[in-house]
Protein backbone atom coordinates (compact mmCIF):
# COMPACT_ATOMS: atom_id res chain seq x y z
CA UNK A 1 0.00 0.00 0.00
CA UNK A 2 1.48 3.34 -1.05
CA UNK A 3 1.29 6.09 1.53
CA UNK A 4 1.83 9.76 0.89
CA UNK A 5 3.53 12.12 3.30
CA UNK A 6 2.36 15.53 4.35
CA UNK A 7 4.39 18.36 5.85
CA UNK A 8 3.71 16.83 9.29
CA UNK A 9 5.90 13.89 8.29
CA UNK A 10 8.96 16.03 7.62
CA UNK A 11 11.84 15.46 10.03
CA UNK A 12 13.83 18.62 10.78
CA UNK A 13 17.04 18.51 12.79
CA UNK A 14 19.64 21.18 13.48
CA UNK A 15 23.01 20.84 15.20
CA UNK A 16 26.02 23.08 15.68
CA UNK A 17 29.35 21.42 14.93
CA UNK A 18 32.74 22.68 16.11
CA UNK A 19 34.35 22.31 12.69
CA UNK A 20 34.43 24.27 9.44
CA UNK A 21 31.80 23.48 6.77
CA UNK A 22 34.49 21.97 4.51
CA UNK A 23 35.43 19.49 7.24
CA UNK A 24 31.81 18.54 7.95
CA UNK A 25 31.14 18.15 4.22
CA UNK A 26 33.95 15.59 3.94
CA UNK A 27 32.21 13.45 6.59
CA UNK A 28 29.06 13.52 4.44
CA UNK A 29 30.70 12.62 1.12
CA UNK A 30 33.81 10.51 1.83
CA UNK A 31 32.84 6.85 2.52
CA UNK A 32 35.82 6.23 4.85
CA UNK A 33 34.91 9.29 6.92
CA UNK A 34 31.18 8.60 6.90
CA UNK A 35 31.52 5.20 8.54
CA UNK A 36 33.30 6.85 11.46
CA UNK A 37 29.91 8.30 12.50
CA UNK A 38 27.23 6.27 10.68
CA UNK A 39 27.20 2.80 9.23
CA UNK A 40 29.59 -0.07 8.68
CA UNK A 41 30.21 0.57 4.98
CA UNK A 42 29.26 3.29 2.50
CA UNK A 43 29.16 3.86 -1.24
CA UNK A 44 28.94 7.55 -2.03
CA UNK A 45 29.14 9.16 -5.46
CA UNK A 46 29.34 12.88 -4.64
CA UNK A 47 27.83 14.19 -7.88
CA UNK A 48 24.27 14.53 -9.19
CA UNK A 49 23.13 11.04 -10.18
CA UNK A 50 25.80 9.43 -8.00
CA UNK A 51 25.06 6.52 -5.69
CA UNK A 52 24.18 6.99 -2.05
CA UNK A 53 24.32 3.77 -0.04
CA UNK A 54 25.04 3.02 3.60
CA UNK A 55 24.92 -0.22 5.54
CA UNK A 56 23.53 1.38 8.69
CA UNK A 57 24.08 -1.37 11.27
CA UNK A 58 25.80 -4.22 9.48
CA UNK A 59 22.35 -5.67 8.69
CA UNK A 60 20.16 -2.86 7.33
CA UNK A 61 21.02 -0.92 4.19
CA UNK A 62 19.70 2.34 2.84
CA UNK A 63 20.24 3.51 -0.69
CA UNK A 64 19.34 6.28 -3.06
CA UNK A 65 20.84 8.78 -5.42
CA UNK A 66 22.54 12.15 -5.03
CA UNK A 67 20.22 14.84 -6.39
CA UNK A 68 22.15 18.02 -5.66
CA UNK A 69 25.58 18.82 -4.30
CA UNK A 70 27.16 22.19 -3.55
CA UNK A 71 30.63 21.60 -2.08
CA UNK A 72 30.91 22.62 1.57
CA UNK A 73 27.29 23.95 1.58
CA UNK A 74 24.61 21.44 0.59
CA UNK A 75 23.90 17.77 -0.09
CA UNK A 76 20.54 16.40 -1.24
CA UNK A 77 19.95 12.69 -1.79
CA UNK A 78 17.14 10.18 -1.90
CA UNK A 79 16.87 7.58 0.84
CA UNK A 80 15.12 4.27 1.37
CA UNK A 81 15.56 0.83 2.90
CA UNK A 82 16.68 -2.01 0.66
CA UNK A 83 14.69 -4.58 2.62
CA UNK A 84 10.94 -4.67 2.26
CA UNK A 85 10.39 -4.92 6.03
CA UNK A 86 10.14 -1.10 6.21
CA UNK A 87 7.76 0.87 3.96
CA UNK A 88 10.34 3.31 2.54
CA UNK A 89 11.88 1.82 -0.60
CA UNK A 90 15.16 3.14 -2.03
CA UNK A 91 14.65 6.58 -3.52
CA UNK A 92 11.21 7.16 -1.93
CA UNK A 93 12.24 9.81 0.60
CA UNK A 94 14.61 12.77 0.33
CA UNK A 95 17.25 14.07 2.74
CA UNK A 96 18.57 17.61 2.42
CA UNK A 97 21.56 18.72 4.47
CA UNK A 98 22.70 22.33 4.46
CA UNK A 99 25.84 23.67 6.10
CA UNK A 100 26.19 27.29 7.20
CA UNK A 101 29.32 28.85 8.70
CA UNK A 102 28.68 29.72 12.34
CA UNK A 103 31.66 31.51 13.82
CA UNK A 104 34.46 28.94 13.80
CA UNK A 105 31.96 26.12 13.40
CA UNK A 106 29.05 25.00 11.27
CA UNK A 107 25.31 24.99 11.65
CA UNK A 108 23.99 21.80 10.04
CA UNK A 109 20.32 21.69 9.09
CA UNK A 110 18.80 18.38 8.01
CA UNK A 111 15.36 17.93 6.46
CA UNK A 112 14.08 14.40 5.72
CA UNK A 113 10.84 14.51 3.75
CA UNK A 114 8.48 12.25 1.81
CA UNK A 115 8.29 9.76 4.69
CA UNK A 116 5.16 7.71 5.31
CA UNK A 117 3.34 8.98 8.39
CA UNK A 118 4.23 5.95 10.52
CA UNK A 119 7.98 6.17 9.72
CA UNK A 120 8.42 9.71 11.06
CA UNK A 121 9.39 8.78 14.63
CA UNK A 122 11.71 5.99 13.50
CA UNK A 123 13.70 8.29 11.21
CA UNK A 124 13.67 11.20 13.68
CA UNK A 125 15.19 8.98 16.34
CA UNK A 126 17.74 7.61 13.86
CA UNK A 127 18.95 11.12 13.00
CA UNK A 128 18.97 11.95 16.72
CA UNK A 129 21.45 9.09 17.18
CA UNK A 130 23.56 9.92 14.12
CA UNK A 131 23.98 13.70 14.10
CA UNK A 132 25.71 14.03 17.51
CA UNK A 133 28.13 11.34 16.33
CA UNK A 134 28.84 13.39 13.20
CA UNK A 135 29.41 16.47 15.37
CA UNK A 136 31.91 14.58 17.52
CA UNK A 137 34.02 13.12 14.69
CA UNK A 138 34.03 16.31 12.63
CA UNK A 139 35.29 18.16 15.73
CA UNK A 140 38.07 15.58 16.14
CA UNK A 141 36.53 13.66 19.03
CA UNK A 142 35.74 9.96 19.42
CA UNK A 143 31.98 9.46 19.03
CA UNK A 144 32.10 6.27 21.10
CA UNK A 145 30.46 3.00 20.11
CA UNK A 146 27.74 3.24 17.48
CA UNK A 147 24.45 2.48 19.27
CA UNK A 148 22.97 0.98 16.12
CA UNK A 149 25.68 -1.69 15.98
CA UNK A 150 24.77 -2.85 19.48
CA UNK A 151 22.03 -5.48 19.47
CA UNK A 152 20.59 -4.15 22.74
CA UNK A 153 20.69 -0.44 21.87
CA UNK A 154 19.56 -1.03 18.30
CA UNK A 155 16.65 -3.13 19.52
CA UNK A 156 15.66 -0.45 22.06
CA UNK A 157 15.64 2.22 19.36
CA UNK A 158 13.62 0.05 17.03
CA UNK A 159 11.03 -0.99 19.63
CA UNK A 160 10.66 2.64 20.78
CA UNK A 161 10.07 4.01 17.32
CA UNK A 162 8.74 1.43 14.85
CA UNK A 163 4.99 0.91 14.61
CA UNK A 164 4.03 -2.53 15.96
CA UNK A 165 2.99 -3.84 12.55
CA UNK A 166 6.59 -3.45 11.33
CA UNK A 167 8.26 -4.88 14.44
CA UNK A 168 7.25 -8.43 13.48
CA UNK A 169 8.56 -8.07 9.91
CA UNK A 170 11.78 -6.48 11.10
CA UNK A 171 12.38 -9.09 13.82
CA UNK A 172 11.62 -11.96 11.49
CA UNK A 173 14.10 -10.68 8.93
CA UNK A 174 16.80 -10.27 11.59
CA UNK A 175 16.24 -13.83 12.86
CA UNK A 176 16.59 -15.24 9.34
CA UNK A 177 19.97 -13.53 9.01
CA UNK A 178 21.32 -14.89 12.31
Amino acid sequence: MQQTATSAEVVHREIRIDAAPATVFEFLTDPAKMVRWMGTEAVLGPRPGGDYGVNISGHERVSGEVIEIVPDRKLVFTWGWEDEALPVAPGESTVEISLEPDGEGTLLRLTHRDLPRDMHTFHRLGWDYALPRLAAVAAGRDPGPDPLRSILRGTLMITRSLPPRYLFQYGRRRLRRS
